[in-house]
């Protein structure tokens, strides 16, 4: 995290922007600019900058946005509380049916439940996520008109006993991107697991089948589907750009696109390290299920 902080903190300072023209805009006087360009510190030798960068940003002092002049922690926070409500949502459907749905074509290779949900995998996996989105909301919001096709919300604030209709269309969008690809996962590691050796002297020595699938089969074959799961939460919280935007969705991911099209220096830096600890949050809670579901890992 601290090398990529630097090489965050590198890049914004290579791209040709002027911060004080960005702020004051073009028709501000020399005066002012100068006041601010002495106020800001861009004329301080670099690893000064860095430095109070990094310490500022580590106290909780992101700056203010250039582009919206609101400073950017409150800001970052309340659009982090909605991306993290709508990826909850969407994880409380994405892992017990993908998983439930890779463990039943798992066990039953080259028959019909396999074909069945092999093939609907790939139908979700060949479909972009803003045509799914499109689907839905002609389905739900125009045909049977259950659910709203705006998630829009007043003030930014998410409420899931008020907002639940809101959020039910965008969740359901994030789910179906990756229920298939992480069904047919679960599916092919379940299927290495059980032609293991171990497996089938489990089997001969007289063990239940579902002992054999629940304790030792599942145990080893849900590893390979939790790294993909624990990879896609960071694209949950912060990359459900498309989702967000089609459904009007006040999330994390639209704000970061926002500020990357307009330059907001700030904003770039602060997403980025945000997205930062999100992969490694992800990664290091990964790996700490691992340790669970096979215990040889704690000893590696």
């Amino acid at each position: 995290m601290l090398i990529l902080s630097i090489l965050i903190f590198l890049l914004s300072e290579v791209v040709p922007i002027d911060p004080v023209l960005m702020i004051l805009g073009h028709q501000s006087t020399a005066e002012a600019r100068a006041a601010l360009t002495e106020r800001m510190g861009p004329n301080r030798p670099l690893p000064e900058r860095y430095t109070l960068w990094i310490t500022h940003f580590v106290q909780g002092d992101w700056g203010k946005s250039y582009i919206l002049g609101v400073d950017i922690l409150p800001l970052v926070q309340r659009r982090l509380t909605n991306s993290l409500t709508l990826a909850i949502l969407a994880l409380t459907i994405i892992i017990p049916v993908s998983l439930t749905m890779g463990i039943i074509a798992g066990l039953h290779e080259m028959r019909w439940p396999d074909r069945f949900i092999s093939v609907s995998s790939l139908l979700t996996i060949s479909i972009p996520d803003f045509l799914i989105g499109l689907l839905l909301i002609l389905v739900f919001s125009w045909w049977l008109k259950l659910l709203p096709g705006d998630s829009s919300l007043l003030g930014d604030t998410v409420d899931l006993m008020k907002h639940w209709p809101k959020l039910v269309l965008p969740s359901l969008t994030a789910s179906l991107v990756l229920i298939g690809y992480i069904a047919r996962i679960t599916r092919v590691s379940l299927i290495e697991v059980m032609a293991s050796p171990y497996i089938r002297t489990a089997i001969l020595k007289g063990l239940p089948y579902r002992t054999v699938v629940v304790r030792h089969a599942l145990r080893n074959a849900l590893i390979a589907p939790i790294a993909v799961i624990s990879t896609q939460i960071p694209w949950l919280v912060g990359g459900l750009i498309v989702i967000e935007r089609l459904f009007n969705y006040p999330g994390l991911g639209v704000l970061f696109a926002d500020a990357a099209l307009r330059n907001d220096l700030p904003m770039i830096a602060a997403s980025s390290m945000v997205a930062v600890t999100l992969i490694v949050l992800s990664q290091g809670v990964a790996d700490l299920l691992y340790a669970v579901l096979n215990p040889r890992i704690r000893f590696n």
